[in-house]
């Protein structure tokens, strides 16, 4: 047993090893364990350790304290053709008394594990999304129950519960004592709601209180916050030498499972000797547990529903921004999901609905999904043609049914069949007109193959935008060298032709596309979308700030900026303008762009609108982004001028959610 100290002939005395001791350590009720040796074998106490040793040397060191040494005879294994090698070896005489003097044969060794207390996640004004808290269990003990069925029907009829559920948990087969909870009261439920139950302890009906996870708001920013879940054996590799073990809870998705060691912050525990029948001899160590940090986000919780709202059951997302200072007030997706399924507990057939459904309820659209952003693209091509095309302000273009500048092999129409005569820059981006970005987009290609696709990327596509929290797609910036090598084709002035218009190659997650009018509203500066606001220590420590980082200023000159902007005010102040109707008689004085995108790959059109307001002072920019829709004025818009009235208005969320 123990540790092999081989002799050497440089020296008469054997080195002294000092190994740390295994601790074998086993969660829950019975987490109780005898020591063991370093090479796994329990260590037998009293006289049978000592026989074992009978009849071997001592080494003089043991009566000097120090650790005990024997001389034994150890045979080593012969290699082929070989004699075996015997040998005398020093070995440690291990006796739990080494570490402990005071365990003796009847003594256990526990380590009790404390579970610190997880950080919570806050919107912008402190509102909770995310907390430990204490929650009302309700549940039977089987052999307080006299009358079995009066217990089953009250408790069925108060809870919501079907009877044949309350009465699998009456009529138990685990030991008659046990609390057997049935139903977890929502966090926030009312004191007199909870007294009721516990008014019926003569129906064998018992209250508990317990701490678990909660997500006050319930569905709304789901896919910001994520859930948690039972670690799995895979992760045990790791995290039980951080104190966990089965049964523990992690997050598993969004800031919950990104931030998951910052929320968790570190376990810690005691370890003492404890007597057979369980009370603690002597603590023998203490590890402190650490708090988690608490996570204080830029999402407007209250503005967040409204999106949330006005979203329905359209497969799709909205993002606003603040173009100030480029924090997010608002990131919903859907399908989503309620986080506190999971802490409750997801029968299998619902988790398999979730998990299977087609519409991807855990892909969080604004961040992951990627689309050809169709016309929102188009100031892009504008600022692109104003700087390095050759164009002016003042330049006009055919905003003609058809386009066939590149031959008849290669026609393209307007999504308008009518001839809109001649258009400038920015009355092209009003009427959204396709023609006046093929000649653009041709003209740029013609001098120089790159100029688009550069401008594509100095705007922010093909590259995440960095928001500081979660993970996100790159989308796709496509030029010459993109499709040689992912296409293995040449470049053509088409291909530059149709991503004039947001078409082709190109894609963009929601975000890009916000987070590039963001640029727009804020002046020109492109910067990094800030979702976590700080980080802050429990108890009143000193808290990390975060601002939104600097990317590049748009490549564009202040002239070019006026035309966009004037481009875009036309789309809703002017008669002619996309979206003209949509905003007649709103509150805001907003200026934006509407974008329908063929997918060929989803065999459907996707539908954009992204505005600011108010126009002189951008204070809000929100884009909404739907699949499988025909409009972005009509069906996308309409959601974004909530938003941005809500917003600036200051209108109770609860009235502008309806």
């Amino acid at each position: 047993m123990g540790c092999r100290l081989a002799l050497t002939r440089r020296k008469e005395r054997p080195r002294q090893v000092r190994r740390p001791l295994r601790r074998h350590q086993r969660r829950g009720a019975h987490n109780i364990t005898r020591l063991h040796s370093r090479r796994g074998g329990r260590i037998r106490h009293g006289a049978g350790h000592q026989d074992r040793h009978q009849g071997h040397e001592q080494h003089p060191l043991w009566r000097h304290n120090v650790l005990p040494l024997v001389k034994q005879k150890i045979t080593l294994p012969a290699a082929s053709g070989e004699e075996e090698n015997t040998r005398d070896e020093w070995r440690v005489k291990w006796s739990p008394s080494l570490y402990f003097k005071e365990l003796d044969e009847k003594s256990l060794v526990h380590f009790f594990t404390d579970v610190p207390r997880r950080g919570g996640i806050y919107d912008r004004k402190g509102k909770e999304l995310a907390v430990d808290a204490s929650v009302s269990v309700i549940g039977v003990v089987p052999n307080m129950v006299s009358d079995k069925e009066t217990t089953i029907a009250r408790l069925s009829q108060a809870l919501g519960v079907p009877d044949p559920a309350v009465r699998s948990k009456v009529e138990t087969t685990l030991p008659s004592y046990y609390f057997i909870p049935v139903k977890t009261l929502p966090y926030g439920t009312p004191v007199d709601q909870v007294i009721k139950f516990q008014e019926m302890v003569d129906l064998g009906v018992v209250v508990r209180e317990q701490t678990q996870r909660v997500y006050p708001n319930g569905a709304a920013a789901a896919h910001v916050l994520g859930y948690m879940t039972e670690v799995t054996e895979e992760q045990l590799k790791d995290l039980a030498a951080k104190g966990y073990g089965p049964g523990d809870k992690i997050g598993a998705f969004g800031l919950e499972g990104e931030k998951q060691d910052l929320l968790a912050g570190e376990r810690g525990g005691t370890l003492a000797t404890i007597t057979p029948e369980g009370s603690i001899a002597k603590q023998i160590a203490e590890k402190p547990a650490v708090p988690g940090k608490d996570i204080h986000l830029m999402i407007d919780i209250d503005l967040q529903k409204v999106a949330e709202a006005q979203l329905g059951d359209r497969v799709g997302s909205v993002v606003s921004i603040d173009p100030r200072d480029n924090t997010i007030l608002a990131l919903a997706s859907f399908p989503r999901f309620d986080p506190n399924d999971f802490i409750r507990g997801l029968t299998s057939e619902a988790y398999n609905a979730l998990v299977n459904d087609p519409r991807r309820a855990f892909l969080n659209r604004p961040l992951l999904a990627t689309y050809p952003p169709g016309s929102t693209f188009k100031v892009i091509t504008a600022a692109a043609g104003l700087e390095r095309g050759g164009f002016t302000p003042g330049s006009t273009f055919h905003c003609s049914p058809t386009w066939n500048k590149l031959g008849d092999a290669f026609v393209k129409n307007n999504w308008q069949s009518v001839d809109r005569g001649y258009l400038t820059v920015a009355e092209g981006l009003m009427a959204s007109c396709d023609p006046v970005f093929y000649d653009i987009a041709k003209q740029l290609d013609e001098t120089d193959p790159n100029i688009l696709p550069d401008f594509t990327k100095n705007f922010g596509f093909g590259a995440p935008t960095g928001i500081n929290a979660l993970d996100e797609a790159p989308g796709v910036a496509p030029g010459p060298d993109w499709k040689k090598q992912n296409i293995g084709e040449d470049w053509f002035t088409g291909d530059a032709v149709n991503m004039g218009i947001g078409q082709g190659f190109v894609l963009a997650t929601p975000l890009q596309i916000a987070n590039m009018y963001s640029a727009i509203a804020g002046g020109g500066m492109l910067r990094k979308p800030l979702l976590v606001k700080s980080i802050a220590t429990p108890g009143g420590g000193p808290a990390q700030e975060f601002q939104a980082e600097l990317i590049r200023g748009l490549p564009i000159s202040p002239g070019t900026l006026e035309t966009i902007h004037e481009g875009l005010t036309l789309v809703t102040h002017s008669p002619g303008g996309t979206s003209y109707q949509v905003f007649q008689g709103s509150s805001v004085d907003a200026a934006g762009k509407s974008g329908t995108a063929e997918d060929l790959s989803f065999g459907a059109n996707h539908v954009f609108f992204v505005a600011y307001a108010n126009r002189d002072a951008p204070s809000i920019v929100t884009l909404v982004a739907l699949e499988t829709g025909e409009s972005g004025s009509r069906e996308a818009g309409p959601i974004v001028r909530k938003m941005l009235e809500t917003y600036i208005a200051g209108a109770p969320a609860a009235r502008a959610a309806q």
